[in-house]
């Protein structure tokens, strides 16, 4: 993690879900909850590790 100036192991979670209904804001700052059909989620994802494996996933499943 070079914005931490050290070695770590990052771990994200992409959900995909239909939402019905917001219960709440997000707990932590500077977050947010996107609700988008996942194709066009893609491109929006921080950093090219993330936008592969959703690519991947598109390409198998979507």
């Amino acid at each position: 993690m070079p914005e931490y100036d050290i070695w770590a192991e990052k771990i994200c979670h992409i959900f995909i879900a239909r939402p019905v209904a917001r219960m709440g804001m997000p707990s932590e700052p500077a977050h947010e909850a996107v609700w988008l059909p996942f194709s066009e989620a893609i491109e929006l994802l921080a950093n090219d590790g993330d936008q592969h494996f959703a690519a991947e996933f598109t390409r198998r499943y979507g």
